[in-house]
């Protein structure tokens, strides 16, 4: 039976709901971009109505007004970034963690093992893990390879950092 099987994994893990969106993120996003339509539109009828009132000329009505609706726009576009900033640093904070725990546990607990052959072999991926997961935080545009959900065990993980250092190798020799 696969660990984790008949639950979710962690508790950051969020179960799909509203709509099957596959993130929390788009929907969250989806929402705040409805909610800014709809409060720019408002903030432009308030002053169209205001300036018709004051009985203003409309070339500095729709100059005032664009202004106005720019900034609202431009200061949700700076928010929503902060909060996307938030969220990547959240998974790549969480995606650190669990592998280097494991593989710092794996390591301490390899003087169990009495086989040689097989305490060289668990150190040789455990360091492994650590390499590649430091490599893909590092490198990683998106947020697709910081998934908890693929490899929860890291054999993936240390395996595809061998392959590439040993690229690497190949690439230097050449």
């Amino acid at each position: 039976m696969q660990a984790y099987e008949h639950e979710r994994a962690h508790s950051y893990e969020h179960s799909h709901r509203v709509f099957d969106f596959k993130s929390a993120s788009l929907f969250q996003s989806l929402t705040t971009a409805a909610t800014l339509g709809v409060f720019v539109g408002l903030v432009g009828v308030a002053l169209n109505a205001v300036w018709f009132y004051r009985q203003t000329s409309w070339h500095v009505t729709a100059t005032v007004a664009g202004l106005v609706q720019m900034l609202i726009v431009l200061g949700t576009v700076v928010l929503e970034q902060r909060r996307k900033r938030a969220i990547r640093r959240t998974l790549e904070l969480a995606f650190l963690n669990h592998h280097v725990r494991n593989a710092l546990t794996q390591m301490a607990m390899v003087s169990y093992i009495s086989d040689p052959e097989n305490q060289k072999r668990l150190l040789q991926d455990a360091a492994s893990r650590v390499s590649e997961v430091l490599f893909r935080i590092a490198n990683s545009a998106d947020l697709t390879g910081l998934s908890l959900e693929v490899d929860l065990a890291g054999v993936e993980l240390a395996h595809a950092g061998e392959a590439r250092e040993q690229g690497d190798d190949v690439k230097r020799a050449s």
